[in-house]
């Protein structure tokens, strides 16, 4: 019980510690002067402009981990109710166990990836593992030149331990 009880909780941990990092690292507020000469407000009115744009592009980038965190999180819980269940049998409750274990080991893989990325110099990253192995990384930038792309691409081999030639890089703004 104490076992389930420490990976639910280490499960819950992890993904409140994704989302909290990831609002944390994405909040480029800056402070607006309160000044009511003209100069001021066209500075106001610029920087909510600049604000708005940037908001707007990295708006795909936030709705995509939301919406993973969501289904990483419905995933967690459908996993627990397994382990938890008193029907569930031995076969179950361990391959549900290996099952949120690897998923937790991922999860820690794509966010140190998503780290590195972004110590690169790129606002934003994307790292999605496919079923079949291959691994699809999307950076926020207007564009990536080849040097950057192998760059981003030996990060991710070797935090996501595959093969540089099943990585695939691509931009969004």
């Amino acid at each position: 019980m104490a076992k389930r009880q420490t990976i639910w909780l280490s499960t819950m941990m992890v993904l409140s510690l994704m989302l909290i990092g990831f609002y944390t690292v994405n909040n480029n507020v800056e402070p607006v002067t309160t000044e009511t000469s003209k100069v001021a407000k066209d500075n106001q009115d610029q920087n909510k402009e600049t604000e708005t744009a940037v908001m707007e592009q990295s708006d795909f980038f936030v709705a995509y981990h939301m919406k993973e965190g969501e289904e990483m999180s419905a995933k967690a819980e459908l996993l627990q109710s397994v382990i938890a269940n008193a029907q569930s049998s031995a076969e179950e409750v361990e391959k549900a166990k290996k099952d949120l274990e690897t998923m937790n080991n991922t999860a820690d893989k794509v966010e140190k990836a998503i780290d590195m990325i972004t110590a690169e110099g790129f606002p934003d990253a994307i790292v999605k593992v496919q079923q079949d192995g291959k691994v699809n990384v999307t950076v926020q930038a207007k564009e990536l030149d080849k040097k950057q792309a192998v760059k981003i691409m030996g990060i991710v081999a070797k935090e996501m331990q595959v093969s540089s030639s099943k990585v695939s890089v691509g931009v969004h703004e």
